[in-house]
Order: structure tokens, then C-alpha cells, then sequence
């Protein structure tokens, strides 16, 4: 028998679509329902019963699911901007929680949830890169002296999706700071969305927290960006607690940038030489007459190809020119959160640890604003 009563929050068109999946597929675990708030815009209702009927599972309001007989983790991912409220609330039901990245949208929201998650007393993780394998090679390398001292870290993470637009020519974005929204159905802010990746990288390999941060952001890739008035790339120098520096560059590229899903690795410059460590290898680089990537179509509703469910509306085929030896493991972080609950392990990013992130990004959209370096102690 399962030992896990779990309920989603959210839809389709949310890491929901991967993350429960991954929770149903893990034999101790049982997957009950699918929830989120009364009151959802239309579209966003829509979206999260479609998920539920996909599953077969029951679609309630969140008070509701919380009632269940021995739910005891929920999987959250509500947009953004509700994130306080709603992990608060299942926090105060006595929940685990296994969160979607970014925490929140600002520093208050993600505090209150981190002092839910110390009144609870219950284990709160939220989604990275930590429990890849790459990832976690770099810890190695660090953890057993193979790397020596540190002297500086790289991170990128550059999205290979969407469909290239033109940016209208001579537009040049001045950031004007965050203003704590986030969820928009043509795109997403990008330095938000995919700067947090390597955030929590810096922070968890080197087991420091930010000390200043430094960045830009701009408009290079999508019209669908400048015209909401947001960025599709992001730069941030951090400069950590011991003094140590860590660069960051963060993005979407467009489909055609990457023979993959995109740039995500991180570099090592320390005392004994450089060490790269990447989500594409060890791979093989086929070379052949056959067509190597065909353009998928234009999702009205999903023009930067976010979604898994809106690929397979539209047929995405898989990319053919890199094959890796050793697939990425989808499931990884989701186990490690259920070996945490069962073990009484810490999990690798915490609510509190992603708390942080949340101000270190906040922190940039601020620096970019005044073009300042933002202090955060």
C-alpha cells in the first residue's frame, strides 16, 4: 500500500504536468485529487480540470482536498503571485510541500511561507537542479577537494525555446523593478523564471548566501517580451559571503539556439583548474542527410513553448543532432523529497533557502532599475 496521500495544485500549463506525474509514478505515493482555490479566473479553472480528468482524479477547492482522509504532501504549483496565501494554507493544514520554482513573487510572500513551514514543523522542498546528476557531480567535486579552494562560479541557463520574433527595431527596455507580477500567458519574466536555476546552484554548491548583487536585463530574442514590457534575458554578478564571485546568465534563446533544450551548466574556477559540469553530456553528435529539426507550430497560447501540454498539441518533435548516453532522470527530485519525508533528511533547497533566492532575484530587478549594486546584508 502506498504510504502517501498526495494532492496537486494547479493545471495544465504548470510544472504540475511533470510534477504530479512524477508523484503517481512513484509506488509510494497515491495521487487523490487535483485542487486549487474558488474564484480562478476562467481560463486557469479550465486548465487545472483538464489536468484532472487527463489523471482521472477529482477536481475540488483547496479547503476541501485538505480534508482528505491522510493527505499528508501536496504538490504546488498555483501561479505565482497566490503563492503566500495558498502554501500558508496548506502549510497550517500540517502538509510536506513540494514547490514549484520561484517560491514567490516577493520577499514578504515568501517569508510568510517559510514561517508557516517552522510552525508546521513539516518538510518543504522546492524544484532545482540540485538533484540532477550533473548537479550533483559538481558538489562532488567540490565536497572531496578534487576542485581545491574556489575562486569564482559561472552559471547559465538558456532556455532553447520559442519562436524567434523581432524585437521592434531601436527598442531598448528600461527595467523599471518588479512589480510582483509574474504570470502572463505569452511569456514569463525571464531573469525570474530561469535566473533562479542558477541562484540556487551558486548558493547550494558553494553553501553561501548572496552578499550584493549586480545586474542587467534586456530584450533581444521575442517581440512577445517587449511588448509585454519584460525581459527575455538577465545577467547578475553576486558576490557571496566569503567574498567569493558568482556570475550568472539567464534566458530564452529561442528553439534554433541549442541542439537541445538549452545552455544549463555550471563552471568551477578554482585553485586546482577549471571544471565545467553540464545537463548535455556525455552525449554522442550525430551527423546525417536527414532533416535535423523540423519547426513545430505556433501555440496561440503558449508562443514560448513552455508547456509540455502545449508541445504535444502542436506535435513537437524531438531534436536529433545530440543524443546523451545517460537521459535525464525526471523523477529524481521528486524522490528525493519522499526519501527526505521518510528519512528525516533535509532536502537540498528549502523553503528558506528559496526564500533567499527570491531576494537575490528581487535584489536584481532592483539593481537593474537603478544600475546600482544592491546590497543585501
Amino acid at each position: 500500500m502506498p504510504g502517501h496521500k498526495v494532492i496537486g495544485i494547479g493545471g495544465n500549463r504548470t510544472h504540475l504536468e511533470g510534477y504530479i506525474r512524477a508523484f503517481a509514478a512513484d509506488p509510494r505515493c497515491d495521487v487523490v485529487a487535483i485542487a486549487d482555490e474558488p474564484g480562478l479566473p476562467e481560463y486557469r479553472e479550465d486548465l487545472n480540470r483538464t489536468l484532472a480528468s487527463e489523471l482521472d482524479l477529482p477536481y475540488l477547492e483547496l479547503d476541501d482536498a485538505l480534508q482528505i482522509d491522510g493527505v499528508d504532501i501536496i504538490c504546488a504549483c498555483p501561479d505565482v503571485e497566490r503563492r503566500g496565501r495558498v502554501l500558508t494554507r496548506c502549510l497550517e493544514a500540517g502538509m510536506h510541500i513540494y514547490m514549484d520554482k520561484p517560491l514567490a513573487g516577493a520577499g514578504d510572500d515568501a517569508w510568510k511561507i517559510v514561517e508557516a513551514a517552522r510552525r508546521a514543523g513539516t518538510v518543504t522542498q522546492v524544484f532545482s537542479q540540485a538533484n540532477t546528476s550533473w548537479a550533483q557531480s559538481a558538489r562532488s567535486a567540490i565536497d572531496n577537494g578534487e576542485t581545491g579552494s574556489l575562486l569564482a562560479v559561472h552559471c547559465d541557463m538558456l532556455m532553447a525555446k520559442g519562436h524567434l520574433s523581432d524585437v521592434p527595431e531601436g527598442f531598448v527596455r528600461q527595467e523599471r523593478g518588479s512589480d510582483s507580477r509574474f504570470t502572463f500567458v505569452e511569456a514569463k519574466r525571464e531573469l525570474f523564471d530561469m535566473g533562479v536555476y542558477p541562484v540556487s546552484l551558486a548558493t547550494w554548491l558553494t553553501g553561501q548566501r548572496v552578499r550584493s548583487v549586480q545586474a542587467i536585463t534586456g530584450n533581444y530574442f521575442f517581440a512577445e517580451h517587449a511588448e509585454l514590457d519584460i525581459e527575455d534575458f538577465g545577467a547578475m554578478l553576486l558576490t557571496l559571503e566569503d567574498g567569493t564571485p558568482a556570475t550568472i546568465m539567464a534566458g530564452r534563446t529561442g528553439i534554433h539556439s541549442h541542439p537541445m533544450m538549452g545552455q544549463q551548466q555550471v563552471s568551477l574556477i578554482a585553485e586546482n583548474g577549471y571544471f565545467r559540469f553540464s545537463d548535455d553530456e556525455p552525449r554522442i553528435e550525430v551527423y546525417s542527410q536527414e532533416t535535423v529539426f523540423d519547426n513545430p507550430k505556433r501555440h496561440e497560447f503558449d508562443p514560448m513553448m513552455m508547456w509540455a501540454s502545449t508541445r504535444r498539441d502542436v506535435q513537437q518533435a524531438d531534436k536529433k543532432s545530440w543524443q546523451l548516453l545517460s537521459p535525464a532522470d525526471s523523477t529524481a527530485d521528486v524522490r528525493a523529497f519522499l526519501d527526505c519525508i521518510e528519512s528525516g533528511a533535509r532536502p537540498q533547497i528549502t523553503a528558506e533557502d528559496a526564500a533567499h533566492h527570491v531576494e537575490v532575484l528581487m535584489a536584481g530587478y532592483e539593481s537593474a532599475k537603478t544600475e546600482k549594486l544592491i546590497s543585501l546584508e
